[in-house]
């Protein structure tokens, strides 16, 4: 499995970014989203079965209305062997 995480700029207007949260969440491979404060407005977290799909759930989400600019951080495929891969943000 691989994971991704997007931070995502839509303007800084609370409903605004909620809506897109929600709108995130009913996309397929998207684990979780929600609205956040600070630098970003929204965090969404992916999963797939390996990169290219993970990438194409990105890609798609990318297009939705609302989104003005992205940051991806995709999961390097060596952190798996770290002992404590387990305990991380998405178990």
């Amino acid at each position: 499995m691989i994971r991704a995480v997007m931070l995502i700029k839509s303007g800084g207007r609370v409903p605004k970014a909620v809506s897109l949260a929600n709108e995130l969440k009913r996309m397929a491979h998207v684990s979780d989203a929600y609205a956040v404060f600070g630098r970003f407005d929204v965090v969404a977290y992916f999963q797939g079965d390996d990169v290219k799909q993970v990438f194409e759930a990105v890609s798609r989400a990318t297009k939705l209305s609302g989104i003005m600019t992205t940051e991806t951080l995709i999961e390097g495929q060596g952190n798996k062997d770290a002992d404590e891969y387990e305990r991380g943000p998405f178990s």
